[in-house]
């Protein structure tokens, strides 16, 4: 078994100019992201794993490999923290 870090199911976003409104349980629990933080929660969909999302943030924004992973692994904790992501636990195949 490995894990898959993907959006929570019980939420609503919308982009408004650079940054990302994300609504959770009904209304209840309001959190807007910055452009890094909403690609990074764009980016997982379950497809991606750390290392990939890491790459894609350097690609995007032209960081180094090593801030990428230390901002990615922080910003997907935070996520994680405030519900706005889950770990989904699957069979590895």
């Amino acid at each position: 078994m490995h894990h898959q870090i993907v959006k929570s199911e019980d939420i609503i976003s919308r982009r408004i100019g650079d940054e990302t409104v994300v609504i959770k349980d009904n209304g209840l629990s309001t959190h807007v992201l910055n452009k890094t933080a909403a690609y990074i929660w764009e980016l997982c969909d379950g497809t991606y794993g750390l290392d990939a999302i890491t790459g894609r943030v350097c690609e995007r924004f032209d960081v180094g490999t090593e801030e990428a992973g230390t901002d990615v692994k922080a910003t997907i904790d935070r996520l994680l923290e405030i519900g706005l992501l889950t770990r989904l636990e699957v069979a590895k195949t």
